[in-house]
């Protein structure tokens, strides 16, 4: 039993000795150890059955309709003692089984709050009469308020092994629910109410495996699991201990999962085992996992895309992993709404010229950047930056682009965009554009880059189209900007300020993405009209346009409707439906 025992300070030369002792307090606090949920029950009564050589759990359940008795029936060898149910800290397991699994000696506490009934059922060593008992354990046992007597059991059903009963407060489709996730990595036959429980081996799927110190590692891509999942088994009890993952530069994600076969060094947080101990040991395992992950690439084909820090670290541990090859992905222009994402281009082969944009610029900015990369037949020439592969010589020898300036010119005048959005910000030579610079006759950007060897250069392009407008600017204050000779249609440029300034409210009181995402494109063609058409025509389209959407659907196919509007005054005329033809 538990020794009660009060701390005690022993006189000695120079001070005292002090020995650790187990209070009578803790026993108070013995709820407290446990969670008491379903799954601390369930874990820890079929980690008992396994020790105890079982090869099948068996659950039970019978609803009286205000709880549901719960029984979980092994055929392992049974208790040998009835005091160890109440022992704290103490097994009784066989000096193999505490030295290979640290057992707590807490098993049935997960039911201290709950209370139980065990039956134990357990073969003479010497073939004669077979020990049966059972025991109902109350809260005030656990906490040892009182004492708890073991009752022979006269007609024992055949066999040996143990059982434990108690009352659930949930319903039976969740016992059954939390049962089945507890025993599905294990390696015990299990039933429920007579159905067996599927069970699936944790490193199942596996692309590779490899036995390391008491562990087997399996290596898998894409294996779909959240922060701080479980990825390890400690025989069915699955365990998060943050084994590592790789990123490859292509997307896919490679981690490793371990299956506990006999790993003493393995220490678990007591009694629950639900996580790991931070110890040497878990470093090693982690550094050693690393190394198995990079063991499944280098035999995988393709062999993937790794960042240089992961290159790096696996050849040094001499697993040689080869360099990619020099591709980028082609680089496209960021929207302004973060939500509507483009589709990523594939990689594509780095030649001469190619050009790394490694200036962040605003989706205004990069809109006209690429259109106008377009029109010169340069675009293919820019490829997204990507920082994993720095260190790799490839691509430290790539040229940079590390700023764009933008200037228009008119016959007479000359004029940097960022002076206009410098008057801008100061509120002042903004309420309209000179007619000049609104329609000038080129528009330059002067592309800055520098090479590998930290050379400058640059390139000129010439485009047809600016905004004023800064990042995080509404509509209002987008102020496109064409060349007087543009090809470009009002719908396109109206595709382009969307692009380059949607971004949605999401604030409390803001209506719905698609409501305000029609405003913003009824505005913006508007805004295209008048810039491309004049101001009449960008007014004779949009009443044409919502005319077409709000009266349209009124009017019958074979009526014609003319409105004015005069002075504020509206007209209607309604004509007479056209005869139907004569046969």
């Amino acid at each position: 039993m538990i020794d009660h025992a009060q701390p005690a300070a022993v006189a000695a030369e120079g001070g005292v000795r002090v020995r650790a002792c187990v209070h009578a307090g803790a026993i108070a606090r013995v709820t407290r150890f446990f969670n008491a949920t379903l799954r601390d029950v369930f874990a820890e009564l079929l980690q008992n059955a396994r020790r105890a050589g079982a090869g099948r759990v068996d659950v039970s359940t019978e609803d009286d309709g205000d709880a549901v008795r719960v029984t979980v029936a092994d055929d392992g060898a049974g208790v040998a003692d009835p005091a160890l149910l109440l022992s704290f800290g103490e097994s009784g397991w066989d000096a193999r089984t505490a030295r290979n699994e640290d057992a707590a000696g807490m098993g049935l506490f997960s039911l201290a709050r709950r209370g139980c009934v065990v039956a134990s059922r357990r073969r003479a060593p010497d073939g004669g009469v077979p020990s049966a008992w059972s025991i109902a354990l109350t809260p005030a046992h656990f906490l040892g308020e009182a004492d708890a007597a073991a009752v022979p059991d006269p007609s024992p059903p055949p066999g040996q092994g143990a059982s434990v009963s108690f009352a659930a407060t949930e319903v039976v489709e969740t016992v059954e629910a939390v049962f089945a996730a507890e025993a599905r990595h294990g390696p015990l036959k299990a039933t429920f109410d007579g159905k067996a429980i599927a069970r699936k081996p944790f490193l199942e799927g596996a692309l590779r495996t490899e036995r390391w110190r008491g562990l087997v590692f399996g290596v898998f891509r894409d294996r779909s699991e959240g922060y701080n999942e479980p990825d390890l088994n400690f025989h069915g009890l699955a365990v998060p201990t943050r084994l590592p993952r790789v990123l490859t530069v292509c997307g896919a994600t490679w981690s490793v999962f371990a299956d506990v076969a006999r790993c003493p060094e393995l220490e678990l947080v007591l009694p629950a085992r639900k996580e790991a101990v931070e110890t040497p040991f878990l470093e090693e395992m982690r550094a050693a996992a690393r190394l198995a992950i990079y063991r499944a690439m280098a035999a995988a084909e393709p062999v993937p895309r790794l960042a240089r820090d992961d290159n790096r670290r696996a050849r040094a541990a001499g697993v040689a992993l080869p360099e990619p090859p020099a591709e980028l992905r082609p680089w496209r222009p960021v929207r302004a709404d973060i939500d509507d994402r483009i589709e990523e281009p594939a990689f594509a082969p780095v030649e001469q010229g190619a050009l790394v944009m490694a200036v962040d610029l605003a989706p205004s900015d990069a809109q006209a950047l690429y259109r106008a990369a377009r029109r010169a037949g340069a675009a293919e020439r820019f490829f997204a930056p990507d920082k994993r592969f720095e260190g790799y010589d490839w691509y430290d020898a790539l040229t940079r682009v590390c700023g764009v300036e933008t200037t228009l010119v008119s016959n007479d005048a000359s004029c940097r965009l960022e002076t206009l959005r410098a008057a801008a910000r100061r509120g002042v030579g903004m309420t309209a554009l000179p007619d000049r610079l609104a329609r000038p006759e080129a528009i330059l950007l002067d592309v800055h880059t520098v090479r590998g060897d930290g050379d400058p250069g640059g390139m000129t392009l010439l485009a047809d189209l600016a905004f004023v407008g800064e990042e995080g600017d509404r509509l209002g204050k987008a102020r496109p900007i064409a060349i007087a000779d543009t090809d470009l249609a009002p719908a396109e440029l109206a595709d382009l300020l969307r692009d380059a300034f949607f971004a949605p409210y999401t604030d409390y009181d803001a209506d719905s993405w698609e409501t305000q995402r029609a405003r913003f494109d009824e505005d913006a063609l508007h805004a295209a009209r008048k810039l491309l058409v004049g101001a009449d025509e960008a007014l004779r389209g949009a009443i044409a346009d919502i005319a077409g959407r709000e009266i349209g659907r009124l009017v019958p196919r074979d009526r014609r409707v003319e409105v004015a509007f005069d002075a504020g005054k509206v007209a209607v005329t309604l004509h007479p439906a056209a005869p139907e033809a004569s046969p």
